[in-house]
């Protein structure tokens, strides 16, 4: 069992995504890339960033950590919200998109292209709740 958004959990999602997910009919060919930014993480309700970056459906990054440099991926999302939230999101209890709409998180970016890559983003997800986390 991996801490949930610690570089190892971040080595096996990757991991997980690129053996599992079809980069056309899983990801759609996605170009994307996404900066979450990870409030109130316990136990000292830290902040993690979590940067995913996709190329034609290939999952290139994936980097989870509290180091503040993460922001400087010039990401073209960025997903703000508390840590519960994003537990609910990475455990296959929500998706991004109702997390959206029920304001639980804030998100800058494209709002249009947002919402053309809502699936494929729920299929990565649904993806890594597989990984066996300790939350």
């Amino acid at each position: 069992m991996v801490k949930y958004l610690s570089e190892e959990w971040a080595a096996q999602a990757k991991k997980k995504v690129l053996d599992e997910l079809d980069q056309t009919k899983d990801l759609k060919n996605m170009n994307a890339s996404l900066l979450n930014v990870v409030q109130n993480v316990p136990p000292d309700q830290k902040t993690v960033y979590f940067y995913i970056r996709f190329v034609d459906g290939k999952l290139e990054e994936l980097l989870a950590s509290p180091d503040e440099s993460i922001k400087q991926k010039n990401a073209e999302f960025t997903i703000t919200g508390d840590y519960t939230t994003f537990v609910q999101i990475s455990s296959g209890q929500m998706s991004s998109a109702m997390a959206l709409l029920k304001n639980r998180v804030k998100m800058t970016g494209n709002k249009i292209k947002a919402f053309t890559i809502t699936k494929p983003i729920d299929t990565f997800n649904m993806c890594i709740k597989k990984i066996e986390t300790e939350y």
